[in-house]
């Protein structure tokens, strides 16, 4: 796609009210709810989204969270007790000078590893349902938008598991070729539930396909919700430790009061973190689709072409 193909709209003096037809060519309507001509419309059309549709999102959080809380804490709790009485055999195995029990190390982790799968499979379903709330709002939708989102999300859950699954081998490869190419598998992978829960077909390439449309589209957005990820990920890191250094807790002697808070902590990160980073998904998604092909919010409207 050439440079010209990209038609600034912004100078037609009155935009169709929205919405409006399937386009008939690659371009940009200043009227369009996700589709951006640079930065800074993505940026503004993203905290538009968010404004708009924050309060189904939390309540989708509310929902997947509460079950990841009855499952991760018991588990984490039971882990960690299993891990004291490990250390404790290996330090007394030392003190009598015989052989230590390794293996004792990993008896938790039978109770620890499935129960964060299955929290990990509810945090899937809140990350899909939250972009759905957010195609939602773009495409004009009202009324109870929390339970159709669920029920969209649940139908395309299987679907994206699987293609994460395809793309662990991936992200394998890209680690043992080299650092950079991690970064670009990773960043062409960021809008892949994005791409599950609208379309159909080959996720991974797909992905790819959309990210190649227009690198520095695709590099300026998708870094900047890495950045935001970093950013608060890095700032969760600090308070969790500030409360395991108050609490006396670690990794070596954990606090059980420590865990507890740090894993309320952790809950309501995600909550905030998921909310705030699925209106710009979204709309990256649809920036980086619109610079391959013909596509308007109008697209995602039901029974559009």
């Amino acid at each position: 796609m050439s440079q010209g193909d990209w038609q600034d709209w912004s100078a037609a003096p009155q935009p169709q009210p929205y919405p409006y037809p399937y386009p008939q060519q690659v371009g940009f309507d200043p009227a369009d709810p996700l589709v951006s001509n640079d930065f800074n419309g993505w940026w503004q059309r993203s905290f538009r989204l968010l404004k708009a549709a924050w309060r189904p999102m939390a309540v989708i959080q509310l929902i997947v969270s509460l079950p990841t809380l009855v499952l991760l804490l018991p588990a984490m709790l039971a882990f960690q007790d299993e891990q004291r009485v490990a250390q404790e055999s290996l330090q007394a195995s030392v003190d009598a000078g015989t052989q230590p029990d390794f293996s004792l190390f990993f008896a938790g982790l039978t109770v620890l590893l499935p129960a964060a799968a299955v929290a990990g499979l509810f945090y899937m379903l809140g990350q899909l349902a939250n972009q759905q709330v957010v195609v939602f709002t773009a495409t004009g939708r009202t009324g109870n938008l929390v339970g159709p989102a669920l029920l969209a999300a649940a139908k395309r859950l299987p679907a994206l598991l699987g293609w994460y699954l395809l793309a662990i081998p991936v992200l394998i490869v890209a680690t043992v070729l080299c650092f950079f190419p991690v970064f670009y598998v990773g960043a062409a992978l960021t809008v892949l539930p994005v791409v599950v829960l609208l379309e159909r077909g080959n996720g991974i390439g797909r992905c790819f396909q959309l990210f190649h449309a227009s690198i520095g589209v695709s590099v300026a957005r998708i870094a900047t919700i890495f950045g935001l990820s970093v950013g608060g990920g890095l700032l969760l890191t600090l308070v969790t430790t500030l409360v395991d250094v108050t609490l006396g807790g670690s990794y070596t002697t954990p606090n059980s009061t420590a865990t507890v808070i740090n894993t309320l902590l952790q809950t309501a990160y995600y909550v905030v973190s998921y909310v705030i980073l699925a209106p710009l998904l979204v709309t990256t998604y649809a920036d980086m689709r619109a610079r391959r092909e013909p596509f308007t919010t109008a697209n995602l409207l039901p029974g559009a072409a």
